[in-house]
């Protein structure tokens, strides 16, 4: 036996025979394996041990009783588990085991042949090893080239950071002297309506700033690569606030955007698409003149495709570099701009999306590249019900905010207590035995990510101890930017704020949440009363 596969094999039997199986896994263990093993009949049982069990190699009858290789290979693919798959049956004919083999069955044994069994298995495991280490090295080539695009974009980022931030700081600055004067004595009371214009061109800028880092967000964490429904609009907006400052020195920016469906894709991996094209646009084009030049973004809708066209009015390329564009590390550009990676990645990820992208250029007038995407299949993912910004005043009520920010907890506490009794903490842990005994907030604003307990580990301690409190958790968070995290809020029905909020998102989002907690208790007393009505006149 080869020393790269390990003596130690987990094997998933699909068999309803227990003899057959049996044979099975004796020449297995003849041949040196030591084994754990489960014999499935059913899907059921299937789907049961690709969750609750890691498997080397699925060995699979071709034909049970309801149940059969092709049917188990499918729910294999479910899965997305990249395990070997060999059928093991009693007779199989040419024309079925080639059927099978373009299904993806790795390979075909006769039953009372098997001989060459564990040297099929010992193949198919180096090649899934090989896979799994491509994928890795794929992923690694994804990441390097967000992380290099957006480095490219680096001061460009800065800049629209910086310039709505010197306004902000400057605004804010004007307004503290002018009632600091005023406080101490040493001027009048300033004219207020000055001050107000200075706060409201202060928020303006910090909206800026806020919508510049949502944008951001997109590219620069890593993900599971899964694919989602997602609103190719609003991914193509997030790409173009990266590439801003690239465009406007360069060309005016059009935009035709009509209503298209959404698509099945991975939006990080979508952007990095969008963002490549949008900044090999940019760089086609000379500086100097952006009045003279447009790069145009088109989106629209043809059957069941959704088609997005990014054109410049650049140099164009050259018709010798037209069928070397999507090669690795093939660049039009001079050295030392870029990887050589990006279109090639690009390409790939179109692919992967049951999609395409082709271009077409004239040199010294432009290119276009055109992406075709299939239209979306997989269902919306549940948004949080739309909360209204000027909902009703309700009843006071208590509101605890935990987050390792002081100064945000304290901002929040000032916003809030004109209309509820508000206590704030910076630590989880300090105020869970409390709230386990007292059992007596409508609302608890958390963190989501802190140093010493997570809001994740807060939750799940109240929901052991005091499950009521638990629901009513909303999350403070700045983006789920681990995966733990990011799973953990697709699994729990809590409201959830993004930092930094608003104060009317804020105080409605409290206000429904009382509301919610209201109505659930009258309903109980009404629940009450009628039971206790109906046992007096029984």
């Amino acid at each position: 036996m080869s020393s790269k596969i390990p003596a130690f094999l987990r094997v998933l039997l699909i068999e309803d025979l227990p003899e057959e199986a049996s044979c099975i896994l004796e020449q297995l263990h003849s041949d040196g394996f030591e084994l754990t093993s489960e014999r499935v009949v059913n899907a059921a049982g299937m789907r049961a041990a690709l969750q609750n069990q890691i498997w080397d190699v699925v060995l699979g009858d071709y034909s049970l009783p309801g149940f059969g290789a092709l049917e188990a290979l499918a729910i294999l693919g479910e899965s997305g588990l990249d395990i070997p798959f060999i059928i093991v049956s009693g007779t199989m004919g040419e024309e079925t085991a080639v059927q099978a083999m373009r299904a993806g069955v790795h390979d075909f044994f006769v039953k009372g042949n098997l001989a060459r069994l564990s040297l099929a298995i010992e193949r198919e495991m180096r090649d899934a090893t090989g896979r799994a280490e491509r994928k890795k090295l794929q992923e690694e080539r994804l990441l390097l080239d967000r992380l290099v695009s957006i480095g490219t974009l680096a001061a460009g980022v800065a800049h629209e950071i910086n310039n709505p931030l010197a306004y902000v700081i400057a605004n804010i600055d004007f307004a503290l002297e002018k009632f600091s004067a005023g406080v101490q004595g040493a001027q009048p009371i300033p004219d207020l309506a000055e001050v107000l214009l200075a706060l409201e061109q202060a928020r303006e800028g910090s909206e800026r700033i806020r919508i510049t880092a949502r944008d951001l967000k997109v590219f620069c964490h890593t993900d599971d690569g899964r694919p989602a429904s997602v609103d190719v609009r609003s991914v193509l907006d997030s790409s173009i606030t990266m590439a801003w400052n690239e465009i406007r020195h360069r060309a005016r920016l059009v935009k035709v955007f009509a209503e298209v469906p959404r698509v099945d894709a991975n939006e990080n991996r979508l952007g990095q698409v969008f963002l490549n094209l949008l900044v090999n646009a940019a760089q086609a084009i000379a500086e100097g003149n952006a009045a003279g030049n447009e790069i145009r973004v088109s989106i629209w809708h043809e059957g069941d495709r959704v088609m997005v066209e990014i054109g410049d009015t650049g140099a164009g390329i050259a018709p010798e570099s037209m069928a070397h564009l999507f090669e690795p590390f093939f660049s039009t550009k001079q050295a030392g701009v870029g990887t050589g990676l990006g279109l090639t990645i690009s390409q790939n990820i179109i692919k992967e999306l049951g999609g395409a992208i082709s271009v077409r250029s004239i040199v010294n007038q432009g290119t276009t590249f055109r992406i075709v995407l299939p239209e979306g299949t997989i269902q919306e993912a549940a948004r949080p019900s739309s909360i209204p910004l000027d909902p009703p005043r309700g009843r006071r009520g208590r509101v605890l905010v935990i987050d390792d920010e002081p100064f945000l907890a304290q901002t929040i506490q000032r916003l809030l207590e004109g209309e509820h009794d508000v206590r704030i903490s910076s630590e989880a842990a300090s105020v869970l035995p409390m709230l386990i005994a007292e059992q007596n907030f409508d609302v608890i604003l958390c963190d989501l990510m802190m140093p010493q307990m997570t809001g994740m580990e807060f939750h799940a301690e109240l929901a052991r101890a005091a499950p009521l409190m638990a629901g009513r958790i909303v999350f403070l968070t700045a983006g789920a930017f681990t995966s733990k995290a990011k799973l953990f809020l697709e699994s729990v029905p809590n409201l959830r704020l993004e930092k930094p909020t608003d104060a009317k998102s804020l105080r409605a989002t409290i206000h429904k949440l009382i509301a919610r907690i209201d109505a659930r208790n009258l309903s109980r007393t009404h629940a009450a009363r009628g039971g206790s009505h109906g046992a007096n006149t029984k």
